[in-house]
């Protein structure tokens, strides 16, 4: 790949994930439960996105914003580790680090608290848009959660970055506002690549068919459709081809959370070296397959080579044409 093309922008937000397991039934009025662990670790949708296409051999710069408690310098120290460029991460004066509370059952299963804080404060003004010359992709992750940036916000950087030629991409977190649609449709015809989940597609679109759910985002600009649909698998869908991804088959799902984010980074790093829309989907769902089969957003993820290698020794899943 040309220097260019391996440089990367993810844009959005990181939490602090406080991972609680194995949690059961729980009242309230109950003083005292006992847990196998207490995990603190990092996520956010462009965190997860960040470290993720950091191991798959790109180079990264994160743009966010961070707290102003003891949480803050563990996720920079998350990124850090990685070797992601955090030097145009904004440091809030007033908000704490944004944060999930994962209350996580047997088999992956889990539910979740958050508190948006420094997601809420991060807005356009953050980003240092020189940087937009520097790379050839920019996801954003986070939508939804970013009150400030979310709207107008991204629509101007969305347009900056097509404006370079930069490939642009998004995923969006659930909407408990409502807004939907109301709030992306002006994203649309600025975004090559568009990948929800299924839930989150149907909330948008209105619709419950894969290809209708697709069709209606391809009507409004967005040049490529995928759509996250767990152990349903994927579905891909643009102007020329539609087609549906299965899945990989594990031994043991240790925790599902990160495996949309890991799919989203396969399928970029994937892009970035040339695969055929196919091959892409195939790689993002093996990166998904080892994400969930440790704990944490990002611990399962490796390295290019090491999906590949995957890829080669496991059966594939089925891709099937859609008309």
């Amino acid at each position: 790949m040309e220097e260019r093309n391996r440089r990367v922008l993810c844009v959005g937000e990181m939490m602090v994930d406080l991972v609680a397991y194995p949690i059961g039934p729980v009242l309230l009025e109950s003083d005292y439960h006992a847990l196998d662990h207490f995990w603190v670790k990092t996520g956010g949708d462009a965190h997860n996105n960040a470290v993720d296409l950091a191991r798959l051999g790109y180079e990264v710069t994160y743009i966010g914003r961070v707290g102003c408690d003891l949480f803050a310098g563990n996720c920079l120290a998350s990124l850090q580790s990685e070797g992601v460029d955090v030097s145009r991460v904004v440091h809030s004066k007033t908000a704490e680090q944004a944060k999930s509370l994962i209350l996580m059952g047997e088999g992956g299963t889990r539910t979740f608290y958050q508190s948006f804080e420094s997601s809420g404060e991060f807005c356009f003004e953050d980003i240092d848009l020189s940087v937009l010359d520097q790379v050839s992709l920019l996801q954003i992750g986070g939508t939804f959660h970013m009150e400030r940036f979310d709207g107008e916000g991204a629509v101007r950087l969305l347009r900056l970055a097509k404006e370079r030629g930069i490939t642009t991409s998004l995923d969006v977190t659930m909407d408990r506002s409502g807004r939907w649609n109301t709030l992306l449709e002006p994203y649309y015809p600025y975004l090559d690549y568009f990948m929800p989940s299924i839930e989150q597609a149907v909330e948008i679109t209105g619709q419950k068919r894969f290809s209708e759910m697709a069709g209606f985002l391809l009507d409004r600009g967005v040049k490529n459709v995928i759509i996250k649909a767990g152990t349903q698998g994927s579905y891909f869908k643009n102007h020329e081809t539609a087609f549906s991804c299965g899945c990989y088959q594990v031994d043991s799902v240790a925790d599902t959370t990160g495996a949309g984010d890991a799919f989203v980074a396969g399928f970029l790093a994937a892009l970035g070296h040339g695969f055929l829309p196919e091959d892409c989907m195939v790689f993002a769902t093996a990166c998904s397959a080892h994400v969930i089969q440790e704990v944490g957003a990002t611990t399962g993820m490796r390295s290019f080579d090491e999906i590949l290698e995957f890829i080669r020794r496991e059966p594939s899943p089925e891709i099937a044409s859609h008309p």
